[in-house]
């Protein structure tokens, strides 16, 4: 848990600066790295980027919530850290190596952050480490519509079931950019999902309770996989809600916002067969087995 010694500003007054406001911040290892985690577990953060503080972590103070976010400006995840009473505060610096930091101190550490002239301190019993820091205030931050179209709720561990049902279908750099992701249509009561990369197709159903007109967003590659990475609680739910233009996802204290594919996916129905008489049941098993025997050669 943070801690801080100072409370909430009294009228009139300014807030501190950020090198007094840093030597105060005090916060446990767990707290912070379990936070980091989830945006390590998605791979947005890219330690090569393009724009150099893309592979940096936004870590923000406000109303007594600390707050970490990350984007490569197409998706945008953005989780809870510890509790603080600390003044509001913005600061941006790598997520991998405050990670890797994190991840080699003792359990039960407590961690102190000493910022000043864009460098960073991680101190840690005998332990200190500097880090380069950006400009919080440089960090681009993706614009999100306000205007929800349809949203609906289902466990995670039904949601996490059905992507890995169809993921594998998805095209990788298809010149039919459509392809390179996976269709999510909602009407009614029925959540689908397909994916096809032109040479086969694969398709999942459920139930969701809920009544919805039918509404259809193409979920970029990146978006499925890293999605898949962070479902990782069976029994809490996940809320999706359709923007204009983008799908946001709702799940455990993360939030994740991501752009979607601007095309339309083919007609799935035309290409399943309805009049097929060729069914027959074998064991998952024994069929496993016998196709990993055969890829053998």
């Amino acid at each position: 848990m943070a801690r801080i010694r100072s409370g909430a500003l009294p009228p009139g007054s300014q807030l501190p600066s950020e090198r007094q406001l840093m030597e105060e911040y005090s916060v446990g290892r767990p707290a912070v790295r379990e936070a980091l985690q989830t945006l390590e577990r998605s791979g947005i953060v890219e330690r090569r980027h393009t724009l150099p503080i893309l592979s940096n972590v936004l870590i923000e103070a406000q109303g007594g919530q600390t707050k970490l976010l990350a984007t490569d400006l197409e998706i945008q995840i953005h989780t809870t850290g510890p509790e603080t009473s600390s003044e509001d505060f913005r600061i941006t610096t790598s997520a991998k190596k405050l990670q890797d930091i994190l991840r080699a101190l003792p359990e039960g550490s407590l961690v102190a952050l000493d910022w000043a002239q864009n460098r960073l301190t991680l101190k840690a019993g005998k332990s200190r480490f500097n880090l380069q820091t950006l400009p919080a205030e440089d960090f681009p931050l993706m614009s999100i519509g306000e205007d929800v179209s349809a949203a609906f709720s289902l466990p995670q561990e039904a949601f996490k079931n059905m992507l890995s049902q169809v993921q594998y279908s998805m095209a990788v750099q298809d010149i039919r950019y459509y392809l390179n992701g996976l269709l999510m249509q909602v009407e009614g009561d029925q959540l689908r999902l397909v994916a096809t990369d032109g040479h086969r197709l694969a398709f999942s159903a459920t139930t969701i309770d809920a009544d919805l007109p039918k509404a259809e967003v193409i979920l970029p590659r990146k978006t499925v996989l890293e999605l898949f990475k962070l479902l990782n609680q069976p029994s809490e739910p996940i809320t999706v809600e359709l923007l204009n233009n983008q799908v946001r996802f709702r799940c455990n204290d993360t939030v994740i916002v991501s752009k979607v594919v601007d095309g339309k996916f083919p007609d799935f129905n035309r290409v399943i067969p309805l009049d097929n008489d060729k069914i027959f049941l074998v064991g998952r098993t024994q069929l496993l087995g016998a196709l990993e025997r055969a890829a053998i050669l």
